[in-house]
């Protein structure tokens, strides 16, 4: 009976564990009062972006690992690195997703800028990149030239400047709580399971 009753009060604190294993300011941040009516994780990149480009491969692991939850991903390209170009990636990661090729894409255009070195000056540099990933280029021209895209564009430009984002990567779960990617510290596989289980707790959380 006794081993039975410490079982129990056992299985009692272990979500009280759980629960102090992230805590805000720390792990997070809240950055706005009102939470996202259902959960979700937004991620602000650019193409330009040295850390973007690290993380790129993290993020897609972390993505897989949320699959089957309610957790919806979101990502979000900022047009404020990069000049006139940063507006350009921001419509060819748009057309990336329109044309449900984000996932070839991205990849892609990060290889050839930090790993290629290929200046990129216009949108003809990025048509280039969509045409050697198998899509026509006339595809591309009709999705970045769209109003979807530019719709796209404009919301990414919205959740921009609501978040108040000034660098990338940035991850904000449940438009209310931004992660301090510091504070996993850990590498590899470990950094991508400790990030995913930080977001579910994130997404679970209430108030």
């Amino acid at each position: 009976m006794k081993k039975i009753f410490i079982f129990l009060a056992a299985m009692m604190i272990l979500p009280l564990a759980n629960a102090a294993k992230f805590e805000e300011g720390v792990h997070y941040e809240v950055i706005a009062e009102q939470a996202t009516a259902k959960p979700e994780v937004a991620e602000y990149f650019s193409y330009f972006c040295p850390h973007c480009n690290r993380f790129e491969p993290v993020m897609m692991d972390v993505t897989k690992r949320l699959e089957g939850s309610d957790i919806k991903v979101q990502k979000n390209h900022v047009s404020f690195i990069g000049r006139q170009m940063g507006v350009e990636m921001q419509k060819a990661f748009a057309a990336s997703e329109l044309l449900k090729v984000e996932e070839k894409i991205s990849p892609a255009i990060f290889s050839a800028i930090h790993d290629e070195k290929r200046r990129m000056t216009s949108r003809d540099d990025l048509r280039v990149i969509f045409i050697d990933a198998g899509i026509e280029g006339k595809k591309f021209d009709a999705a970045v030239n769209s109003f979807a895209v530019n719709g796209m564009v404009s919301r990414m430009d919205k959740n921009t400047r609501d978040k108040k984002i000034q660098g990338v990567p940035a991850v904000i779960v449940n438009g209310k709580y931004q992660i301090n990617m510091g504070s996993l510290k850990s590498s590899g596989e470990e950094f991508n399971v400790k990030l995913t289980q930080l977001i579910k707790f994130l997404a679970a959380k209430q108030g």
